[in-house]
């Protein structure tokens, strides 16, 4: 018998995925979208991105299933303020009953809540943008980064892509040696001429997502030997490096921790990952690096269940780990 759903949602900057799921954590449906990001888009593109990923989800409620409630873990959310901005929001969105329980968090929760499957420890995020965020076994929590593209975001794939810019047209000036990412970042944005690149960035517009599609370009460069792409991809380790250490000393001590790899970038493979975990490594030999036991937006279903009172039995974790969506 059905009676209340849950649905979790993970929002990065590129696509937000959302679960359905009965108390017992199996899945009846799933929905993806774009980025619903609400310091990159406007608001109206928001409501339009969730109103479509609730519909989408929602398709697959059961007869006799009641919505009790949703967890938003999203990109951007860093204040009381965004939190009470995006539910406004979501209470805009017919699809969404008014006695739904609705919470919304920083996306780096759900990405630590499934990655350690609710367990004490640090999740990395680094894709689109970049952050971590460590709870330690007394509830005390902490989040470094995470402070958007002009002001930070190190290690990210959008920041990445910026440092290619930047590397380019210093070789291209004569102010740095010559790199094969010239010729990769050219072709990319469509350029038949290097100083297309000013109009190309400035007027045409170039997304932050779309800077972080550079990144995979810039780590086959690096593969292939490229001293720019290789030092800009050591630079992007150190600095997300750096926030697991922060991180982990604040809130642990010395002691050990585990710590999750979320994001696109942060579990892309060689080269930049096995890089990535080396450094981390490195500068923090008592974190462990574990392979994540759920993805972020199981994560954000646990979440959901627990808003509801609902404990997670081994039971529920062992439904949402059978589940391929």
């Amino acid at each position: 018998m059905i009676d209340k759903v849950y649905i979790g949602i993970d929002g990065g900057g590129t696509q937000t995925r959302a679960l359905l799921t009965d108390r017992t954590g199996k899945v009846w449906g799933c929905g993806h979208a774009g980025s619903a990001n609400r310091n990159h888009y406007p608001r109206e593109s928001v409501r339009r991105t969730l109103s479509a990923l609730f519909q989408e989800t929602l398709s697959s409620l059961p007869a006799n299933g009641h919505l009790a409630a949703i967890f938003l873990g999203m990109g951007g959310i860093s204040t009381q303020g965004d939190r009470q901005d995006f539910l406004q929001i979501v209470g805009e969105i017919p699809e969404i009953s008014p006695s739904v329980q609705v919470i919304v968090e920083n996306d780096t929760v759900v990405g630590l809540t499934g990655g350690l499957s609710g367990r004490p420890g640090l999740s990395l995020i680094a894709g689109t943008g970049s952050a971590c965020l460590g709870i330690n076994p007394h509830g005390d929590r902490r989040l470094c980064g995470g402070w958007g593209a002009l002001a930070d975001d190190i290690g990210s794939a959008s920041w990445i892509g910026l440092q290619a810019l930047q590397a380019v047209v210093r070789a291209e000036d004569g102010r740095a040696s010559p790199t094969h990412l010239q010729q990769i970042v050219f072709d990319f944005l469509g350029l038949s001429e290097p100083r297309e690149l000013i109009s190309r960035v400035h007027n045409t517009g170039l997304e932050r997502a779309e800077l972080g599609q550079l990144a995979p370009r810039i780590a086959r460069a690096s593969e292939e030997g490229d001293a720019a792409a290789q030092r800009i991809l050591r630079e992007a380790a150190a600095g997300l490096s750096e926030m697991v250490q922060v991180t982990a000393k604040k809130l642990f001590g010395d002691k050990d921790c585990e710590l999750v790899l979320v994001g696109g970038l942060a579990l892309s493979g060689a080269p930049f990952q096995p890089m990535l975990i080396e450094r981390i490594q490195a500068d923090c030999p008592q974190v462990r690096v574990c392979e994540p036991e759920l993805s972020p937006v199981k994560g954000a279903v646990l979440e959901a269940l627990r808003a509801d009172g609902v404990a997670w039995t081994p039971d529920i974790l062992a439904n949402l780990r059978a589940s391929s969506v």
